[in-house]
């Protein structure tokens, strides 16, 4: 009796040993699976435009209001036409595709950042066409007026970049201009944002173009000038106002 009753503990002592191994096991493979609580990660907010602008100048504007006038009614189809011109060789994808080509959040110091690419800014145009876009548009004006996010996020480590133009200038004295109205708004030191804006003006040869067989050299022409005010913009304007210099 005494050998059995003594095999029969063993066994059940056995038997306990391998259930708390198990639970043993158990418990550090759940401790395994549970991974530390993911860092939230920065966001930039990225706003390519849509609204494009076209200046046309020539002699007459030298005459005063009414010559300005007068100029702007003779170059009108001229200046729809770089309009639409724009709008085909710069949409908003493209300008993305420009910006990366540059590397443009290294520039903006949010290197590593997730991205998040909001809608185009509108055109003037649509604005005045859509009430309902235009309230909109009112809204996020007072927003950047006052200094606040236009978008939903409440993430503390946040910055928004925008596109408000891409705007053709051409004078008799100046020649052909591109310039990009640019925003950036870094919300990640707390309190009030770090606000830069500008447009740097970078001259066009090509652009737009005259015949067939100057519309690629125009589009890169085009395109060039665009990354070149990002780039002018970023390395002297947003530099300076993060340094808190005039």
């Amino acid at each position: 009796m005494k050998a059995g009753f003594g095999l029969a503990m063993a066994a059940l002592c056995l038997a306990q040993g391998q259930v708390a191994m198990a639970q043993d096991g158990t418990a550090a493979t759940a401790a395994a699976s549970v991974e530390p609580a993911a860092k939230q990660e920065c966001e930039l907010h990225v706003f390519p435009t849509e609204n494009y602008i076209g200046f046309n100048s020539g002699l007459l504007s030298g005459f005063g209001i009414v010559g300005a006038v007068a100029d702007q009614e003779v170059h009108k189809n001229k200046v729809a036409s770089v309009n639409s011109l724009m709008k085909d060789y710069l949409g908003p994808e493209i300008q993305l595709a420009e910006l990366e080509k540059v590397n443009y959040r290294a520039r903006l110091g949010v290197q590593d950042w997730k991205v998040i690419i909001e809608p185009p800014t509108p055109s003037n145009e649509a604005v005045k066409a859509d009430p309902e876009l235009k309230a909109k548009v009112k809204l996020l004006n007072a927003d950047l007026k006052a200094g606040r996010r236009i978008t939903s996020s409440t993430n503390p480590c946040y910055a928004e970049f925008v596109l408000l133009s891409v705007f053709y200038f051409k004078a008799m004295m100046y020649g052909s201009n591109l310039l990009v109205g640019t925003q950036f708004r870094d919300f990640s030191k707390g309190g009030a944002p770090v606000i830069s804006i500008g447009a740097v003006k970078n001259p066009l040869e090509v652009f737009p173009p005259k015949t067939p067989e100057n519309v690629e050299a125009a589009k890169a022409e085009l395109r060039e000038a665009f990354a070149k005010d990002f780039i002018e913009w970023a390395d002297k304007k947003l530099k300076d106002d993060k340094a808190g210099k005039k």
